[in-house]
């Protein structure tokens, strides 16, 4: 059986702000019967950006359906602003590939470097023709230079016909960290709240680039976060039930005391649980909120619900007295509203 070229023109990455997208194939000269044109619309997904935060590497794998590498790239692409609606950056490369009876290919993406430790000064390197350790590889969370900077990857496999020689092929690449913010308000402007400490618990040490694994190798810690202080912001009405009316009073009403990524853990359900003492062989992401209200300290343990990649969750806490609080939890992703959790008390 004679080897069939595939020629992979023009790789469209799309840096969107609401998932994956329809987009035409780019118009190309006919190719040969022995040639297959396979474009690429890599969208990628991201909330809160700035307007100037773009990927700064470009890492693809192309293989057939075993995971037999075809073909690497690697690049620092330009981005180029777009003006479709919906689309922020967008780039494009190229790239031929030769393949003799295969019915399929996979497609495995990174963008941005990722890290193995925290002392490391340079990046993972990959063996490139080792995919099953690329699926399995995990990092560590370092500075990020903004939203578009974190680890972000995407798959997608694409099933071959006899004679068909050009392809679109769309690759949703999200990243491979949460985030979470962390607001405090009281509720009587006559009391004075002061925080003497905020613990953010059970943090994973590592996640891991594509799919998230049960490891029992998994440590988990615990930081005390850098904000202690009084808080002076109020809010008295009852929470609001969507994201966009919190939106409205976050700056006016809650002090923010937190605000990072996080690594995903996937311990925990829907529920925020507050309890008084921490529970034991719980895994949850947790935050232990020590703090005096009118002279009398006190301390509260909020367990938080699974903390998944690519989403940005708020946790909006207000104080009543020195040892009632209530809690709302928001969860979005960063391209559009995915989910509202009710208040809990």
């Amino acid at each position: 059986m004679f080897n069939k070229v595939i020629s992979i023109l023009g790789t469209l990455i799309l840096l969107v702000l609401a998932g994956c997208r329809d987009v035409a194939p780019i118009s190309v000269e006919e190719p040969s019967t022995e040639n297959r044109t396979i474009t690429l619309n890599l969208d990628i997904t991201t909330r809160a950006d700035n307007g100037t935060d773009t990927p700064e590497k470009l890492r693809l794998w192309i293989c057939d359906g075993s995971d037999n590498l075809i073909q690497y790239i690697e690049n620092s692409p330009t981005w180029q602003a777009s003006s479709t609606k919906g689309v922020d950056w967008i780039t494009s490369l190229q790239a031929k590939i030769k393949t003799k009876e295969i019915e399929s290919l996979n497609f495995y993406l990174v963008l941005n470097d990722a890290y193995s430790s925290v002392d490391d000064t340079s990046p993972i390197s990959f063996n490139i023709n080792d995919i099953a350790a690329l699926k399995n590889t995990s990092f560590v969370l370092t500075n990020y230079g903004g939203d578009n900077k974190v680890p972000m990857t995407g798959t997608q496999n694409l099933t071959l016909e006899a004679n068909k020689l050009e392809y679109d092929v769309s690759i949703d690449a999200t990243r491979c960290v949460a985030k979470l913010g962390i607001y405090c308000t009281k509720s009587n402007s006559e009391s004075k709240l002061t925080i003497k400490s905020i613990t953010l618990g059970n943090i994973p040490d590592k996640g891991y680039l594509f799919e998230t694994h049960v490891d029992n190798q998994i440590n988990y810690t615990a930081e005390t976060l850098s904000f202690k202080g009084e808080i002076k912001k109020i809010y008295t009405d009852a929470f609001p039930n969507n994201f966009e009316d919190f939106e409205k009073i976050e700056e006016t009403s809650f002090t923010q005391v937190y605000y990072d990524y996080l690594q995903e853990n996937l311990n925990g359900d829907g529920d925020i649980q507050i309890v008084d003492n921490e529970i034991a062989d719980n895994k949850r992401y947790y935050i232990k909120l020590e703090y005096t209200l009118n002279g009398l300290d006190d301390e509260k343990i909020i367990y938080l619900s699974q903390m998944k990649r690519n989403l940005l969750s708020k946790i909006y806490i207000r104080i009543n007295d020195a040892t009632t609080i209530n809690t709302y939890c928001q969860i979005n992703s960063w391209t559009e509203h995915e989910m509202e959790v009710p208040a809990f008390e």
